[in-house]
């Protein structure tokens, strides 16, 4: 009987670690991410490639106990995702500013050549999408990704 009861409770302890573990994941990324947004300025290559490795970590253990979390969970972890691209993204910008003004000329043709092509498959991207995502909050999406981009693009307009 004694050992009955410490199989069960060595089960139970194995079973509530598990769950804490996966409950704990969208918190280890929110964590990880507010960590790097107030220390990215002072990394150097080596922490962010540091860094990548350690995001990249987290976002498997997320993807491998992803069912197993909220709805409010699962979105805290898609904005903390997108809070640390936006700081790959910064860090791209300033540490490739030289290449940047080469490509700042190019960057117009660019964009009307994505425009375009985005334009002329507007039916197929819209069809996919439609069947993908709630298009309701993927235009409140695109809306706050244009003001950003044009927050962003008129300092130069007011210098």
């Amino acid at each position: 009987m004694k050992k009955l009861v410490r199989i069960f409770t060595v089960a139970a302890l194995v079973v509530v670690s598990a769950c804490a573990a996966y409950a704990g994941t969208p918190k280890k990324i929110e964590d990880f991410v507010a960590k790097t947004e107030s220390e990215y300025k002072s990394y150097s290559k080596e922490d962010w490639a540091k860094s990548r490795n350690e995001y990249r970590a987290l976002l498997d253990e997320y993807k491998g106990s992803q069912k197993e979390f909220t709805q409010q969970e699962k979105e805290q972890v898609v904005r903390a995702m997108g809070r640390y691209n936006a700081l790959l993204i910064k860090n791209g910008i300033i540490k490739s500013s030289m290449g940047i003004q080469e490509f700042s000329a190019l960057l117009p043709d660019f964009i009307k050549g994505l425009s375009e092509g985005l334009e002329a498959n507007s039916e197929e991207i819209n069809g996919a999408l439609k069947s993908l995502v709630d298009t309701n909050k993927i235009n409140g999406a695109i809306q706050s990704l244009g003001n950003a981009l044009e927050k962003i693009f008129s300092v130069e307009d007011k210098e």
